[in-house]
């Protein structure tokens, strides 16, 4: 495939999925990863797009949603995962729930507990979890994403491995088949990384939109992890790579 039809497919996904991944589009092409940077480098100097960290994103737009965007995305679907994921916590738990749009309907959803300890990065997490009656919530230090509406970096990091939880709920950017759960941003991938040091029970929770996808940064093959909550079956390859690492799964 020359170069110019590559550019052409990458406008294509770009502007289907407002966001390329130098890997995913590596892997796709059948070529290397400093070609990829090579045509996004290219195509950026003829103002079609934007290079961010480990991909690209359509030119003029800002290198994250918003999480007040997100919030509206799949958001039946985040609710449900939410429900399903609120049965797994007892209320003597300590739990922390990491940022991220899947936690935040959990948060919401924590009502009815009289002694329950949560420890989150996140802001609109520790707000909504401020309004249910019986909710301990602390939060970390760290330095302020504006975007995201948390806490991230040394300081927090430093500030989780003090502490051993009961349970930690993580989102996930994308699960994919080969690499397991991955995530867009390096300090994201990083807090999740300590977390899954600092538990007895680790839960992912996405809706199935994160299925297939690929992200910049490898979080955790599956085999770190014990219990997804999503909203729907996996697909059939990503189910077997889960079963093959015995990874619970909960689905509605």
């Amino acid at each position: 495939m020359s170069s110019e039809i590559r550019k052409e497919v990458i406008l294509e996904r770009l502007d289907r999925d407002q966001r390329v991944s130098v890997l995913e589009l590596s892997a796709e092409f059948g070529v290397s990863g400093e070609t990829i940077r090579r045509d996004l480098k290219d195509l950026e100097a003829e103002g079609a797009v934007r290079r961010v960290h480990g991909g690209a994103i359509p030119a003029g737009r800002t290198a994250d949603t918003p999480i007040t965007e997100r919030i509206k995305l799949n958001a039946l679907e985040k609710d449900e995962v939410a429900g399903l994921a609120r049965s797994l916590i007892n209320d003597d738990c300590v739990i922390f729930l990491d940022t991220g749009t899947t936690t935040l309907a959990l948060a919401r959803r924590l009502v009815g507990f009289k002694k329950l300890r949560l420890y989150t990065n996140s802001l609109r997490i520790a707000q909504a979890a401020c309004e249910h009656f019986g909710v301990h919530v602390q939060m970390t230090p760290g330095s302020m994403r504006p975007v995201e509406q948390d806490l991230v970096g040394y300081d927090t990091i430093s500030y989780i491995q003090q502490f051993h939880f009961d349970m930690v709920f993580m989102g996930a950017g994308a699960i994919n088949a080969d690499y397991g759960f991955m995530d867009f941003e390096e300090d994201e991938a990083r807090i999740r990384q300590v977390l899954l040091k600092q538990t007895s029970h680790s839960v992912m929770l996405s809706d199935h939109s994160k299925f297939g996808k690929v992200g910049n940064v490898i979080t955790a093959p599956f085999a770190r992890v014990q219990t997804l909550v999503t909203d729907r079956r996996p697909p059939d390859t990503i189910a077997r790579a889960l079963e093959a690492e015995e990874l619970e799964v909960i689905h509605g």
